[in-house]
C-alpha cells in the first residue's frame, strides 16, 4: 500500500492561483474523498497527482517516492473518468488489457490477469462486446476493471458516478466499496455528492475556494462542523444568526446561552466567540415539535413557531416551520411522530448537546 503526500502545493493558471501553499497526506489505504462544489479545486488536485498538472511549486510523494516531476504513466496509478474513456473500437477485454500492454506485459499473463478483472466486476461474460453494447453501468464497471488490472499503487477517480442514474449509482459504489476495502489500495475520490462522500469515504477533504474548509470522517465533518459552510454543504442544517452575550468567556465544548431574537437558546460553544453575532448550527433530525404551550423537559430550549409545511416521507416526516422573526426552519422526525398541519403552532425543541453555536 501507499500513501500520498502532498507538501506545500501551489497550482496556478495564468495569472489565477487555484490552490496555495496546501499541504496534505492521504493514509495507505485510505479511501479519501475530495468534496466540494464546481470550481473549488478538487479536480484541479486530483489531475496533479495523477501527473495530469504540474505544479507551481511544492511536492507530491507517493510513500519515500517524490513523484512531482514523474510523468502520468510512470506513477503506477489506476484512473477512473466520468465519462469512461473507454475506447470506443476495441472490446471489454482489449480496453482493459490497454495498460498491461502498454507496460508489456506477457501475453498469457495479460490474459489471466484481464479475465481476473472482469471476474471481480461481474464483467466476464461480457468480454468480447463493445462499449457501444453495454449499458453506463457495465462500462463504469469495465472502466474499474481497467483501472484495477494494472495493480495500481493508488486509484484516482473523478466523479465517476455523476453520469448514472440513482439505482446504478448505489450498485457502482457498492462495488467500488468492496473492491477498494478487499485490495487495501490507497484511494482519492473527488465527489460533489455529500451523500457519496459520507457513505463511502474513511476521510473528507472539505474543500471551499481552493483550501480545505475541514478535514475529518465522515462522522466528525457531520457532527462537528468547523464552520457554517461546513454544516450547510455537508447534510441538510438549520443555519440560525443569533446574539451572544457580552459576558461569553469560556472554551469550546462548553454550553452558552445566546439570544435568538427575544428568546434564549443554550448550545454548545464550536468555536471561540465574541459578543455580537453569530450562528446557531442545528440538524433537522435533531430538532422535535411540540404543541404550543407543551412540557419541555431539561436539556432543551424551545422556541415558539408556526408550520408553514408538512411532509410525509414514509419513514419521515418534515415540517418547515417559520420562527416569530421570519426565519423558516426544518425539522425531520420518524414516521410515527406527531405531525402538525400548516398554521398550527408549535414549539421547536433544540437539543443543548446538538445544537452548536460558533463565530459568524
Amino acid at each position: 500500500m501507499t500513501s500520498i503526500h502532498v507538501d506545500r502545493l501551489t497550482i496556478t493558471y495564468g495569472d489565477n492561483t487555484v490552490i496555495s501553499d496546501m499541504d496534505l497526506t492521504v493514509r495507505d489505504g485510505e479511501f479519501f474523498t475530495l468534496l466540494g462544489p464546481s470550481g473549488c479545486g478538487k479536480t484541479t488536485l486530483l489531475r496533479t497527482i495523477a501527473g495530469f498538472i504540474a505544479p507551481a511549486s511544492g511536492r507530491i510523494s507517493f510513500g519515500d517516492r517524490d513523484v512531482t516531476d514523474v510523468p502520468t504513466h510512470r506513477r503506477n496509478i489506476g484512473m477512473m473518468f466520468q465519462d469512461y474513456a473507454l475506447f470506443p473500437d476495441k472490446t471489454v477485454a482489449a480496453n482493459v488489457a490497454y495498460g498491461l500492454k502498454a507496460r508489456k506485459t506477457p501475453r498469457a499473463e495479460i490474459a489471466s490477469r484481464v479475465a481476473e478483472a472482469l471476474e471481480r466486476v461481474g464483467m466476464e461474460s461480457f468480454a468480447s462486446r463493445h462499449p457501444g453494447a453495454l449499458s453506463g453501468g457495465q462500462r463504469q464497471r469495465v472502466a474499474l476493471a481497467r483501472a484495477l488490472v494494472i495493480r495500481p499503487s493508488v486509484l484516482l477517480m473523478d466523479e465517476p458516478l455523476s453520469a448514472l442514474d440513482t439505482k446504478l449509482r448505489l450498485q457502482i459504489r457498492e462495488s467500488i466499496m468492496d473492491l477498494q476495502r478487499e485490495l487495501g489500495i490507497t484511494t482519492v475520490f473527488v465527489t460533489h455528492d455529500q451523500e457519496e462522500a459520507l457513505a463511502m469515504s474513511d476521510r473528507i477533504a472539505l474543500f471551499r475556494a481552493g483550501d480545505i474548509e475541514q478535514l475529518g470522517s465522515p462522522s466528525e465533518i457531520y457532527r462537528v462542523p468547523v464552520s457554517s459552510y461546513a454544516a450547510d454543504f455537508i447534510g441538510a442544517a438549520n443555519v440560525l444568526r443569533v446574539t451572544v452575550p457580552a459576558a461569553s468567556a469560556g472554551e469550546a465544548g462548553e454550553s452558552i446561552t445566546v439570544a435568538l431574537g427575544n428568546t434564549s437558546l443554550r448550545g454548545l460553544r464550536r468555536t471561540e466567540l465574541a459578543a455580537g453575532e453569530a450562528f446557531v448550527i442545528a440538524r433537522p433530525e435533531h430538532l422535535r415539535l411540540l404543541p404550543a404551550g407543551g412540557i419541555v423537559g431539561e436539556g432543551v430550549s424551545a422556541v415558539a413557531g408556526e408550520v408553514v409545511r408538512q411532509q410525509y416521507l414514509g419513514h419521515r416526516q418534515q415540517h418547515r416551520v417559520r420562527l416569530a422573526d421570519g426565519t423558516e426552519i426544518e425539522t425531520s422526525e420518524s414516521a410515527s411522530s406527531r405531525g402538525f398541519a400548516a398554521g398550527e403552532r408549535v414549539a421547536v425543541l433544540f437539543p443543548e448537546h446538538e445544537t452548536l453555536v460558533m463565530a459568524s
